[in-house]
C-alpha cells in the first residue's frame, strides 16, 4: 500500500525496494529511481518538492535528450545567422559531436568537458579555433539551462573562450597605394574604398547602386554577399546587428568610386557595385588570384590579407581622433575588443602621428585619380 504525503506517494514494490512518486499537472510521476529505503524516498521527494517552490526543480526525463539532437535542434532555430557563419557553425559543432552526440544532457559534467577541451588543444588546432569552439558548446548548454533542461551549465573553463590576439601586419598608406595599383583595374576602387571605409569583403561585394550616395560621400550597408553551399551567391543580412551603418567616404575615395561606378557598374539602382571580371557577383574565389597577384607584383608582405584593409581604416580612424564608441559606429562592431585594438594601433604610432601633422602642414594627401586605370578587364575572373 501507498504512504501518502503531501507532496506525492510512497509505496514499497514486491522487490522490497521504495517507489516514489511525485504529482506534475494532476498525474503521477514516478521518480527516475527506487530507493533502498522509505527514508530515502521521502528525501527525494523533499528536495524535489523544495526545488519546485524555489523554481529550480529540472525533469530526469528531460535530461535524457542527448547533445546531438538538442544541438542540431538550436541550429536550426539560429535563423538570423549568415550563410558563412552557419557553415562555421556547423564545421565546430562537429568537433564538440565526436564526443559528446549521443550524451544525454543530464550526464554532460565539468570534469568530462574538460578532459575534452585539453585534448583538443593537444590535437594541433589553433587555440583560437578551440576557442571558438568551446563557446559554440557553452552557448548551447546555455540555452539548455534557459529551457530547463539543464539546472547549470558544465561549461566553466577559466579563460577558455578566450582568443589570443594575433598581430596581423600593420599596412601604411604606401602599402595600399602599391597593392591597388597593382591590382586588376576594375579592383583599384574596392581596394580603396575597404582601406577608407572599413567594410568587410561582403559588405562590399553586397553593395548595390542604391547603396551609394556620392552626392553626401557615403555607403550604406544593410546587406552583405556570400556563398552558401550548393545556392551559390547569396545575399543576406549583416554579420550583426551593428554592421547595419551608413558609412561616410573621404572626399578622394568619393571620386574613385564614381568612375568605378560609370565605368564598371550597371545603371540600375539595383546593379552591383563590385562585381567579378566577368560581371558575376564577386565572391572571394573569384577575388582571392587577382588579389595574390597584385601583393606578389607590388612587392607586399605575402601574408597580408584583404581583410587588413579594414585594420588599416580602423586604424586610420583612430589615429584621426575618432573616439572608441565613432570607431565602433563607423566600422560596425558590436564589442569594444577590434575597437581598443585600433586605438592601441594608434598610440603605438604616436611618431606617425606627429609626422603626418608636419605633412598636413605643407601639403593634403590623398589618393590620386588619375592612378585609377581605364584598361580593360584581364581574363581572369
Amino acid at each position: 500500500m501507498a504512504a501518502r504525503r503531501g507532496y506525492g506517494t510512497i509505496r514499497k514494490l514486491p522487490s522490497g525496494r521504495w517507489q516514489a512518486r511525485r504529482w506534475e499537472y494532476g498525474v503521477q510521476v514516478s521518480a527516475p529511481q527506487t530507493f533502498g529505503t522509505k527514508a530515502d524516498a521521502n528525501a527525494w521527494l523533499s528536495s524535489v518538492e523544495t526545488d519546485v517552490a524555489r523554481g529550480q526543480f529540472i525533469d530526469p526525463a528531460k535530461g535524457t535528450v542527448t547533445f546531438g539532437a538538442y544541438a542540431r535542434e538550436w541550429m536550426q532555430h539560429k535563423a538570423n545567422l549568415q550563410p558563412r557563419t552557419r557553415e562555421t557553425y556547423e564545421s565546430q559543432l562537429w568537433s564538440i559531436l565526436e564526443k559528446f552526440e549521443r550524451v544525454p544532457l543530464g550526464r554532460l559534467d565539468a570534469p568530462t568537458i574538460r578532459k575534452w577541451h585539453a585534448e583538443l588543444l593537444r590535437s594541433g588546432r589553433h587555440a583560437n579555433t578551440v576557442a571558438k569552439i568551446y563557446r559554440l558548446f557553452r552557448s548551447i548548454l546555455a540555452t539548455a539551462v534557459e529551457d530547463g533542461l539543464l539546472r547549470s551549465n558544465p561549461c566553466h573553463i577559466k579563460r577558455a573562450s578566450n582568443e589570443v590576439i594575433i598581430e596581423r601586419p600593420g599596412l601604411t598608406p604606401e602599402d595600399v597605394h602599391k597593392v591597388a595599383n597593382a591590382i586588376e583595374p576594375r579592383f583599384f576602387a574596392l581596394v580603396w574604398t575597404a582601406a577608407l571605409t572599413g567594410l568587410r569583403f561582403g559588405e562590399l561585394t553586397g553593395l548595390a547602386r542604391r547603396h551609394v550616395n556620392l552626392e553626401a560621400r557615403t555607403v550604406e550597408v544593410e546587406r552583405s554577399l556570400g556563398f552558401v553551399r550548393g545556392k551559390g551567391a547569396q545575399v543576406g543580412p549583416p554579420k550583426t546587428p551593428a554592421a547595419y551603418r551608413v558609412v561616410t567616404i573621404p572626399t578622394s575615395g568619393a571620386a574613385i568610386l564614381a568612375a568605378h561606378l560609370e565605368q564598371y557598374s550597371g545603371p540600375d539602382q539595383e546593379d552591383l557595385v563590385f562585381t567579378s571580371v566577368t560581371g558575376v557577383p564577386l565572391l572571394n574565389r573569384y577575388f582571392a588570384p587577382a588579389w595574390h597577384r597584385a601583393k606578389e607584383a607590388s612587392g607586399t608582405d605575402a601574408d597580408v590579407r584583404f581583410h587588413d584593409l579594414r585594420h588599416f581604416a580602423g586604424t586610420i580612424a583612430a589615429t584621426s581622433g575618432a573616439s572608441l564608441k565613432e570607431i565602433k559606429a563607423r566600422m560596425g562592431q558590436a564589442s569594444n575588443d577590434a575597437a581598443i585594438r585600433y586605438l592601441k594601433a594608434a598610440e603605438s604610432r604616436d611618431r606617425e602621428i606627429a609626422d603626418a601633422i608636419d605633412a598636413r602642414l605643407t601639403r593634403t594627401t590623398e589618393p590620386n585619380l588619375t592612378e585609377f586605370r581605364t584598361s580593360s578587364a584581364s581574363p581572369h575572373r
